[in-house]
């Protein structure tokens, strides 16, 4: 406080164990749900539950999937996860959109659809919570992406044809 740091706390298994001393700060959190297990002595009073109570003690939560950077395509389930465990399903969106956006000081160009922001969408072919749920169409900066990837190839090469989705 004394050095005026623009505090984020990522990680913080066990800031659930100190969300009024994080809310009277007003410091946001960035939590993995899927994190939230007592594996090491630092996470000993992990729990499940962890970014749900953060919420509900009134604490900006942002959901993260990142350990490494290839786990971002699991944003979505630990999203899922998250509502799982008792995150308001109506606050779940914004966690993983427009939260992170305004955390890192994006929020005049991310995070939500307005007029002058930079216009990345995904169409979903149904709840994107929901594992089975696949884009059906990507737009990165206004423009229309392929929706083809290694694991749509690999589909295509090893699953029979009644098995692969259509990629329209």
């Amino acid at each position: 406080k004394d050095q005026r740091i623009r505090l984020i706390l990522a990680g913080a298994t066990e800031a659930w164990m100190v969300t009024k001393a994080i809310k009277k700060a007003g410091v946001p959190v960035i939590i993995k749900p899927r994190a939230q297990v007592p594996y090491s002595f630092d996470r000993l009073a992990a729990r499940d539950d962890a970014p749900a109570l953060l919420h509900r003690a009134g604490i900006t939560v942002a959901i993260s999937s990142a350990d490494w950077s290839q786990n971002i395509r699991r944003l979505r389930q630990e999203a899922g996860i998250a509502v799982a465990e008792g995150f308001p399903r109506n606050a779940i969106i914004e966690a993983i959109t427009k939260t992170p956006a305004r955390l890192f000081g994006k929020a005049s160009i991310l995070g939500t659809l307005e007029a002058n922001k930079r216009a990345d969408l995904v169409l979903w072919s149904g709840d994107p919570l929901e594992l089975k749920t696949r884009a059906l169409k990507i737009w990165i900066k206004g423009k229309p992406q392929a929706t083809e990837n290694r694991q749509t190839q690999l589909a295509r090469r090893y699953l029979p044809k009644t098995q692969i989705p259509s990629p329209t």
